[in-house]
């Protein structure tokens, strides 16, 4: 008889979950489908509204469908700062605020859904599924979460999105938000390992079990990409184990127009290499900060087109974190609420503080901010990580 840990014994879990997080420790350690002609698809996190702004293009949500990973469909509202998503949209072409489309869909998904095993606070990581998953300084915290990486607790169930850092073995946090445990304990990832006789893969410096899993994938092999629905076992010995495999990314319709934003995860050379699991052809790109820094986990920002599933570089520039750290967040809509004390205002759900000593505002002055007016925001992630310290103000 089998003692599992899932999200049909929730209490059990989060009981469990600071006895195992030792033991978790030592054993570790293109969406959618259409036609070709002027269509765009981005992926990367969401540094803005207004628009949605993904890879440094605006695009319009209007009309926009949102899915989660799982197809589920999902409003617009739910979208949030540090969300990894990938969209589909109308040709990119350039406005008076720099790109800008159309999104005919948007897709959500998180790379871990699962249990915080332990937090090194002292280290910006914690671990969750056996996974190491680092914070940074452009890593969002939910404003239901208070305390940043410090006040997370072992068992908390939460969800993460992420770049998963083939180099270092490691999650790389873009935005962290409670879970609900209804949803399953979930991980996508690459494969560095399987053993076919064992029955067992390697992800980051975990091994999980798929003996009893569903929907195995034909020729599954090191290198590529997982989506898995797990369990833990603690009989006979505390391991993790597969349910099934999912659909780890989504197939990629041809697209004139490419903007994606990641880690590469596997390198052959400056004109062939993979980003976040998709396929990059840089035979014809221009590379602007040089290729000797193109290795694996370095971080990309790539331009071109897709097709056949393949992403067809034009432009391949490297983004190092203080880049990502500077680029900060931009919002734009009107104010919906005003702390005059605290000195703080919300915009597109999102609470901006307006105390900086360097805050810049154009086009009118302090005493203008008050509801419905409408505002340009840019800004970078407070010390709460939670919102956003604004760094100029301008008013519509």
């Amino acid at each position: 008889m089998h003692a599992r840990l899932n999200t049909r014994f929730p209490r059990l879990a989060c009981a469990l979950a600071l006895s195992l997080s030792l033991a978790l420790t030592s054993c570790g350690g293109g969406v959618g489908t259409g036609g070709t002609g002027g269509e765009s698809y981005a992926a990367g996190p969401i540094t803005g509204f207004g628009s949605v702004i993904v890879g440094g293009v605006r695009f319009d949500d209007t009309a926009a469908t949102v899915e989660d990973g799982e197809g589920g469909v999902r409003s617009r509202d739910e979208l949030r700062l540090g969300m990894t998503v990938e969209v589909n949209g109308s040709a990119i072409t350039t406005g008076s605020s720099g790109p800008v489309a159309s999104a005919s869909r948007i897709r959500f998904e998180s790379e871990l859904s699962g249990l915080v095993g332990l937090v090194d606070a002292a280290g910006g990581s914690f671990t969750m599924l056996g996974q190491r998953v680092t914070v940074d300084d452009s890593t969002v915290f939910d404003e239901r979460l208070t305390g940043g990486l410090a006040g997370l607790g072992t068992g908390q169930p939460l969800e993460v999105f992420a770049s998963f850092d083939a180099a270092g073995q490691r999650y790389r946090a873009t935005r962290i938000e409670p879970a609900a445990l209804a949803r399953g304990l979930r991980l996508r990832g690459q494969v560095s390992q399987v053993d076919t006789v064992a029955r067992t893969l390697r992800v980051g410096g975990v091994s999980y079990s798929y003996a009893g899993a569903t929907h195995v994938p034909a020729g599954l092999a090191a290198g590529q990409f997982v989506r898995l629905r797990m369990e833990f076992d603690l009989l006979p010995a505390p391991r993790w184990v597969v349910q099934s495999f999912g659909l780890a990314w989504q197939p990629l319709a041809d697209a004139d127009g490419l903007k994606v934003e990641g880690l590469i995860s596997s390198f052959t050379s400056s004109s062939s290499f993979s980003v976040n699991g998709r396929t990059v052809n840089a035979t014809a790109a221009s590379f602007p900060d040089g290729t000797a820094g193109l290795a694996l986990g370095v971080r990309v920002e790539v331009e071109g087109a897709v097709r056949s599933g393949v992403l067809q570089a034009a432009k391949v520039s490297i983004e190092s974190d203080d880049d990502v750290r500077d680029r900060g967040f931009e919002l734009e809509g009107a104010i919906s609420t005003v702390d005059t004390l605290g000195r703080t205002i919300t915009v597109r759900g999102v609470l901006v503080g307006t105390a900086r000593p360097d805050l810049r505002l154009e086009g009118g002055v302090e005493s203008d901010l008050r509801v419905g007016r409408r505002v340009e925001v840019r800004g970078v992630l407070a010390p709460d990580r939670r919102s956003v310290d604004a760094t100029r103000i301008r008013f519509r």
